[in-house]
């Protein structure tokens, strides 16, 4: 019996290995096409006016430089729309300083959080129904999103030139100055984060753009009012109105904001959250989430055997995890190849973005399989979440074509 459960976790740890290598292999042709694709140029002609949208609580060291790049777009004809929930938040004085000697084409509003959805979402809703009927696009960022002057010429071109297109979205990459350890663990797990997020379909709100129709006949606003996020929502009410998300291959923000480890887990977790709540393939994420548990105990487990005097078992379990940890670091150099372009430009800044097995790299993602399992077992059992200050209750789906529920219990 003992042999028989070794060789089942032997073969678990063997085909996570396959499958993560089938999801990189669809990633890299997934770049390689985009690659192969003419050079992208921005118009001098695009046809419709656009707003950006940002939603703004609490203090982020990024705001200003953030702020810098939706300023300067290249785009034709474009607003930008700031929301926050209070005149009091750190946030509003950061921008009211920024645009000190003045803001034409920025909007500030101020809106009344909803109890049925994150306060992000109620944000977006209030600028979503105050916007004039001259706007045709509608892009949202984040914070913490660095862009340069042809993101939302990026964004809005498949949006114009494709009506089965229903949102365009990039993906970010984190490259921290800081070499501290929650840095190092969140860099390498998002890297392995935007092979999942490509191949599941799953849009990134801090980068991403949908036509102000598609907001209308999806009926956006209802689906945000009750959400958590607006990102992984978005995906079946595309998928009902025979509308698809497209991926920009080029389209990656990077990102350089430090962390710790004592943040890292907590964020991880509430990525994986907004998956569960909303996403449709929620299931493949936890599949895959319960993999690395099984992974996590392999060492365990063969110490155990050893111990015990089951060696070949042993042997052959150690020979499956060794080949799971080289097939990782060939697969994250993979990624890191992918996303190169990106990568070289934050190099240029001095930033920690080197190939795989240099800054950390392997050891980062020794402790992102520590640390992942964590997360992901947080993210499956939690009722209630904090973001920005705000508790949050989730209520679970009561079918797979509803979505989780949150209400704001606290701020």
């Amino acid at each position: 019996m003992i042999n028989f459960l070794a060789l089942l976790l032997t073969f678990a740890v063997l085909l996570l290995s396959l499958v993560q290598t089938v999801l990189v292999a669809k990633y890299y042709w997934f770049h390689h096409a985009g690659r192969n694709e003419p050079p992208f140029r921005p118009s001098a002609k695009v046809p419709s006016k656009a707003a950006i949208i940002l939603c703004l609580r609490g203090y982020e060291e990024s705001v200003p430089e953030c702020l810098a790049g939706l300023i300067g777009q290249d785009y034709p004809d474009f607003e930008l729309h700031i929301a926050f929930d209070s005149k009091n938040d750190p946030a509003f004085e950061q921008v009211e300083g920024f645009f000190e000697g003045g803001r034409e084409g920025v909007y500030l509003h101020f809106f009344e959080p909803q109890s049925s959805c994150s306060y992000k979402c109620s944000g977006i809703i209030h600028v979503v129904e105050r916007l004039n009927n001259d706007i045709k696009i509608v892009a949202f960022c984040d914070g913490d999103t660095l862009v340069d002057e042809n993101w939302l010429t990026k964004l809005a071109t498949p949006l114009l030139a494709d009506k089965t297109i229903g949102v365009t979205t990039g993906n970010r990459w984190f490259a921290p100055y800081d070499k501290g350890i929650g840095g190092l663990i969140r860099k390498q797990w998002n890297a392995a984060a935007v092979v999942q997020m490509q191949a599941y379909d799953i849009a990134w709100g801090g980068s991403m753009a949908t036509r102000r129709s598609v907001i209308r006949d999806c009926d956006l606003t209802e689906v945000w009012a009750r959400s958590f996020c607006e990102d992984t929502s978005i995906s079946d009410p595309l998928k009902k109105h025979g509308l698809r998300l497209h991926r920009i291959p080029d389209l990656i923000v990077v990102n350089r904001e430090a962390t710790t480890i004592k943040n890292c887990v907590p964020w991880i977790s509430r990525q994986l959250l907004t998956a569960r709540l909303h996403h449709p393939l929620w299931k493949f994420v936890k599949a895959h989430g319960i993999a690395t548990l099984v992974v996590l105990a392999a060492p365990i487990v063969m110490v155990l055997l050893f111990k015990s005097g089951y060696m070949i078992a042993g042997r052959r379990l150690l020979f499956a995890w060794l080949i799971y940890q080289f097939v990782n670091i060939a697969l994250l150099w993979v990624i890191k190849y992918c996303n190169s372009k990106a990568l070289a430009s934050a190099q240029d800044d001095g930033s920690n973005s080197g190939s795989a097995g240099q800054d950390g790299d392997i050891f980062g993602m020794l402790l992102v399989q520590l640390v992942y399992p964590l997360a992901f077992t947080s993210a499956w059992f939690a009722n209630s979440v904090s973001w920005r200050g705000i508790k949050y209750l989730i209520s679970e789906r009561q079918s797979s074509s509803e979505h989780a529920a949150v209400t704001v219990i606290s701020d």
